[in-house]
């Protein structure tokens, strides 16, 4: 035994020192370590689907808000056009306080879309009873369909539409959202994560389409939230462009990220119901004394939100690439790759 080990620690010293002779031909090459590490594999044939999420624009921004109707207390919580998932939290918790107000105990959410698990399992971890009433359950709602990135001021509302104070509001919002979603990072299933993002340009490239509408950009309120970008020298990174951009984003993967709202809800108690509504007469006949209205554009239907519209959403999603987490925008594309799938959106429409 004594024997083998010596030879093999002789054998080992010997490759070491060998390895530090050799001729220049056959050295071992210096590490590439521009950026990204690994390519992203985009081609037709490797489409796994498209899928379209309905984005429910509302032009004064998200309604939350109370209304008495009958013997019901309704609190409205919907409109949040493309940043739903950002917002959630920070809406959530304004649509809670509400609710908790009335002094009631049981409370009926509708809609299972990622504003009414948030504001279902808010309710839940203040000790209330909490059913959740919807047609489709969580995997089957449009929020399951969404772009997952951190984007609290995507078509949030227009200047011309809002209320006096709702960039306030508004921020209070994101703020309280963005410290909520900090709380899954490092979790099982990486919920959410923080990646590299990638802004290319290149020096023929064409102006960007003046906007028809005047949507509201409110990113310069929040510039102290996350890692701050930087301009990266030609040699440290792969990409054929004139100028690249780097910064770090909030990625949310959506699959993960759902099933863990879905179990933590149902670990407090909630409960969910498959259930449609055809009216509002129908929801109002829920035993609750108060419901939250959480149906994202279906409100438009049910509640008579005559004021939604549906924004952009297309997706065309391709096979998961773990190696490659990262996203990038090159002239009207978007790129994001999640660790549930990897989806390119042309955000020029």
């Amino acid at each position: 035994m004594d024997l083998n080990r010596r030879h093999l620690l002789s054998a080992g010293a010997a490759l070491s020192a060998s390895a530090c002779t050799l001729s220049p031909p056959y050295q071992i090459p210096e590490p590439d370590t521009r950026l990204p590490r690994a390519p992203l594999k985009i081609s037709e044939n490797r489409l796994v689907r498209i899928t379209v999420c309905t984005r429910p624009f509302r032009p004064a921004g998200p309604r939350i808000e109370a209304e008495r109707v009958d013997e019901k207390t309704v609190i409205h919580n919907y409109g949040h056009g493309g940043s739903g998932w950002s917002l959630s939290w920070g809406c959530a918790a304004e649509a809670v306080a509400l609710a908790m107000a009335t002094g009631a105990k049981d409370f009926a959410v509708i809609g299972a879309g990622v504003i009414g698990l948030t504001t279902a399992l808010r309710l839940a971890q203040s000790g209330a009873t909490v059913t959740i009433y919807a047609k489709d359950m969580p995997r089957e709602t449009r929020s399951a369909r969404a772009t997952g990135v951190w984007s609290p001021s995507s078509r949030i509302g227009l200047q011309s539409a809002i209320a006096t104070g709702f960039e306030d509001r508004w921020e209070g919002w994101t703020r309280s959202a963005y410290a909520t979603h900090q709380q899954f990072l490092g979790t099982i299933g990486h919920p959410i994560e923080f990646v590299p993002f990638y802004q290319l340009r290149s020096a023929d490239r064409a102006p960007r389409p003046a906007e028809q509408n005047d949507f509201l950009h409110l990113w310069n309120r929040i510039n102290d939230l996350g890692p701050s970008g930087r301009s990266m020298p030609d040699d440290q990174h792969r990409f054929p462009v004139d100028s690249v951009r780097e910064g770090v984003g909030i990625a949310f993967n959506i699959a993960a990220y759902t099933d863990r709202l879905v179990r933590d809800f149902l670990a407090l108690g909630g409960k969910m119901v498959r259930l449609s509504f055809a009216t509002r007469s129908e929801a109002l006949r829920l035993s609750q004394p108060v419901l939250l209205n959480c149906t994202g554009y279906g409100a438009k239907a049910l509640w008579g939100a005559d004021e939604l519209i549906p924004v952009r959403g297309q997706i065309n999603w391709l096979p998961p690439q773990p190696e490659a987490l990262y996203g990038l925008i090159y002239k009207q594309a978007y790129v994001l790759s999640r660790r549930d799938g990897l989806i390119l959106q042309n955000i020029g429409l």
